[in-house]
């Protein structure tokens, strides 16, 4: 009987672990899809789970697709990712009504809804005279209890005096061809 109970513990326990490991959306074996919804706003389908992979992601995304000439003609920028899910979709757009229904009292697309769903937020600030500390932030929101507050933690800072060093040295990390 003894044995019985234990083996039967060990394989729930197994089921349980199996169950976490692959109950989420995200699939390995297909891309991450980033779709711009309105300047600097993007969704990301597919995204993974893991803290560290988000980044990895994101920030080769970065690389790709910001220009170091337009960062250095604006200053900086800042981007914010969220993640895709039934109603922060693609599709998203401010003011126009959700579909399928988010809720019969106020059915209108808002970005305060979707504050559990960002992912990072990433910007560079360049000092526009050259002599001073330039900054590349990024903040990963990731927290497996929602707990709003704790969103926060996870800031980085970087600074840097040469954009186009930076740049080198992170597009070197990525694996990236100029």
């Amino acid at each position: 009987m003894k044995k019985k109970v234990i083996w039967l513990l060990g394989v729930v326990s197994i089921g349980a672990v199996i169950w976490w490991l692959f109950s989420d959306d995200y699939d390995r074996g297909k891309p991450t899809e980033f779709y711009e919804i309105e300047d600097g706003i993007f969704v990301v389908h597919n995204a993974p789970y893991d803290t560290l992979e988000i980044k990895k992601v994101i920030e080769k995304f970065n690389l790709e697709t910001w220009s170091i000439d337009s960062l250095k003609k604006y200053g900086g920028g800042g981007r914010l990712f969220y993640r895709e899910t039934k109603y922060m979709t693609r599709h998203f757009k401010e003011g126009d009504p959700y579909d399928p229904e988010y809720s019969s009292w106020d059915n209108t697309q808002d970005y305060r809804n979707h504050f559990k769903d960002i992912l990072m937020t990433t910007s560079y600030s360049i000092n526009p005279v050259g002599d001073g500390d330039c900054y590349y932030r990024y903040w990963l929101y990731w927290n497996y209890w929602n707990n709003i507050d704790a969103k926060y933690d996870n800031e980085v800072e970087i600074v840097f005096y040469n954009l186009d060093s930076l740049y080198c040295a992170k597009k070197k990390e990525y694996g990236i061809e100029d």
